[in-house]
């Protein structure tokens, strides 16, 4: 009876599992089939994250607005990380290169190692050498210190776990990916952007093969524009993502992983006012990514608009006189019998506004586009050339007869000389004979002398004796005494990274540079602007300026000011400081001031300026250098009698002073609006210095 009992309760407990399950089973059809596809549709929307909206940076204008760099929308390819293996990663990305490459489109890659034939990509600069920056590289990277390229490349690879079927230019490409990721903290919460302002057209096959490319998403985004292309390259600079390095010394800052940031020149100077700050936007997002609804969203603050004192128009008038110049100075070269010149290959301009120390124009050549940068990177580290070196700030160069406007008015304010103290030039200079005696330039190409001449002629034909003369009388010490407060020898300030501080010739230089004493004679060929001194382009046209403008040494500057982009109420402004101001006696200046004029008149660089419309100061200079044709220098102020512009220019075996003065001439033209109504003729012989 009990044994019954129990059977029942089993059978009613059987039944009603039995009862429940059909019930519950009934329940999942209808769920899963019935409304299967409504509540699949509702899941896939229910995936909810937050997305950062990048913010614009702001435009760079120059002085008048006009814009030299902007924004546009453009696409990027991101990679998430996702759970495929690290060989499945390495195939991914090698794919994904074939795909740009075929179709020409560049790719983030910095690893400092060449296509094959591979070689390290580390420069030179002012504090560290490449060979220096080799050795940091590879212990931060746990790779040998004597391993060669070739090896370093093996070594990633096996760092990397890519696939040995891969050849070795393959093996370079993955690894420099995966470098590039490892340098930007790749993870689950921070994707790798592999490509920015990529094509419509990438995109499109990136939809259509997106099975192939696991994590590859497509994301707009604001990308940098450099209006003018080439333009100002190296004023402007260029922008980048953010390496990791950077990521922990700015992520106190609001700084993410795959943020933008100035890299060099002016984007770099000015960050923190041409960055934006990021929006932010709630979304739902399907099991595949895709985007479904925008919840709620706060939108991006654009970065401030930063004014440079750059002239757009003066700037394109530099750039293209200089590039044309040197084109015209190689062909002059081929025709001359010793080819002198026929190797001009590089120089710089600098045009200031002498009462206020704004920079006008600044142009280097050769230059590259900032657009262009990533993927012609590895092109222009092995051109000789280096189209990236900012050879107006960073070059420094011997003056030549240039310096010698700076021995005038510093032997007529010691009272060395008066303005009408007359020196003959006997050709040999005599004085430290027989171990030394230096030749004016005039006797050394034709065999003559200057004769009976004042210190305005003397700048006027470049006469060497005489200013060998008045720089022994004045001795180095004094020499560089007044070198010191035309700013010659340190930098400016400008607002750009990577300025030289050039060289002032003298006991210490020598010692510092060759460890070897001083001698009477190096401050004859010191006072004509050879020997050890050294100066960048930019310090010679602050040098220029301070004459110009009778004494007054303005700090040299690149902005304007810097102004919010909608309302443009000024956030800082720039305006022009006096660093220096040098009293110098009237007539004194004025016999430089004569000089200088007479030069462009009647003298070195008389040629260049005939029939120019308004009275020109300038200065030629020719410096020797231990291989190839001499340096060409030249300065220039304008207009002469209220002068508003100053100019230097310097060209690497550019042969003669005045075949460079037409690149001047051009800028005050343009400046003066007088461009239409110059000859443009570049001069093919003269006598030179």
């Amino acid at each position: 009876m009990i044994w019954e009992k129990i059977k029942n309760r089993y059978f009613i407990l059987y039944v009603l599992v039995f009862i429940l399950s059909v019930i519950f089973a009934l329940r999942l059809v209808y769920l899963q089939v019935v409304l299967g596809e409504e509540y699949r549709e509702a899941s896939e929307k229910k995936l909810l994250s937050s997305v950062p909206i990048k913010a614009p940076r702001g435009e760079i204008l120059d002085r008048y607005g006009r814009p030299l760099v902007s924004n546009r929308t453009g696409f990027s390819v991101q990679i998430k990380k996702t759970d495929i293996s690290s060989q499945e990663l390495n195939n991914m990305i090698y794919n994904l290169i074939l795909l740009f490459e075929k179709e020409g489109i560049s790719y983030i890659d910095s690893l400092p190692i060449s296509s094959p034939p591979f070689t390290f990509l580390f420069d030179d600069t002012n504090d560290i050498s490449k060979e220096q920056k080799e050795i940091e590289w590879k212990l931060n990277m746990k790779i040998p210190s004597e391993a060669t390229a070739d090896e370093t490349v093996n070594l990633l690879g096996e760092k990397y776990d890519i696939d040995k079927a891969y050849d070795p230019e393959s093996v370079r490409k993955i690894a420099g990916i995966r470098y590039e990721m490892e340098k930007r903290g790749f993870g689950r919460n921070t994707p790798f952007v592999f490509a920015t302002d990529v094509s419509p057209g990438i995109v499109t096959k990136l939809e259509e093969q997106h099975l192939d490319f696991p994590g590859v998403n497509v994301v707009t985004e604001p990308i940098r524009e450099y209006v003018n292309g080439e333009l100002a390259a190296h004023i402007l600079g260029r922008v980048g993502i953010i390496y990791k390095e950077e990521y922990e010394q700015l992520k106190s800052k609001g700084y993410g992983m795959n943020d933008i940031l100035g890299k060099d020149g002016v984007e770099k100077i000015f960050e923190e006012y041409l960055r934006g700050k990021d929006g932010t936007s709630s979304i739902e997002q399907n099991i595949e990514g895709k985007l479904t609804q925008v919840l709620t969203s706060k939108p991006p603050v654009p970065g401030n608009n930063v004014l440079l004192t750059i002239d757009a128009e003066i700037q394109a008038v530099a750039e293209k006189s200089l590039k044309e110049t040197i084109a015209n100075i190689q062909q002059l070269g081929q025709k001359d019998r010793k080819k002198n010149g026929a190797d001009a290959s590089s120089g710089a301009v600098v045009a200031i506004d002498v009462n206020s120390g704004e920079i006008i124009a600044m142009a280097t050549y050769p230059t590259y586009n900032p657009a262009r940068f990533n993927e012609e990177y590895s092109q222009m580290y092995k051109d000789p050339l280096k189209p990236m070196f900012n050879r107006a700030i960073g070059g420094a160069y011997a003056p030549g007869s240039t310096f010698k406007m700076l021995t005038a008015i510093a032997a007529l304010e010691e009272g060395i000389i008066t303005p009408n103290d007359r020196i003959r030039d006997e050709g040999i200079y005599r004085y430290y004979a027989p171990s030394y005696q230096p030749v004016c330039w005039v006797w050394d190409d034709y065999g003559r002398t200057h004769g009976l001449i004042n210190v305005s002629d003397a700048l006027k034909v470049s006469c060497n004796y005489f200013f060998y003369d008045v720089g022994r009388r004045l001795t180095i010490t004094k020499l560089n005494e007044y070198a010191k407060l035309f700013g010659l020898g340190e930098t400016t300030g400008i607002e750009l990274t990577g300025e030289s501080p050039g060289i002032l010739a003298g006991p210490e230089s020598k010692k510092k540079l060759r460890n070897e004493q001083w001698y009477p004679g190096d401050t004859l060929q010191a006072s004509i602007g050879q020997s050890f001194n050294m100066f960048t382009p930019i310090q010679l046209a602050s040098y220029v300026s301070t004459i110009a403008n009778g004494g007054k040494r303005y700090k040299v500057h690149l902005l304007k000011s810097v102004r919010t982009d909608k309302e443009g109420k000024i956030v800082k402004e720039q305006l022009p400081e006096v660093i220096n101001e040098i009293k110098l006696k009237h007539e004194n200046w004025k016999a430089v001031m004569e000089g200088m004029r007479s030069v462009t008149e009647d003298g070195t660089a008389s040629n260049v300026f005939q029939n120019f419309p308004i009275a020109v100061g300038g200065k030629t200079g020719t410096a020797q250098v231990p291989k190839g044709s001499a340096n060409a220098v030249f300065v220039a102020f304008a207009p002469y009698d209220n002068p508003q512009i100053a100019v230097a220019v310097v060209v690497e075996h550019g042969a003669h002073g005045n075949y460079i003065a037409p690149i001047a001439r051009d800028i005050i033209a343009a400046y003066m609006g007088l461009d239409k109504q110059i000859d443009q003729d570049i001069p093919t012989n003269s006598l030179v210095r």
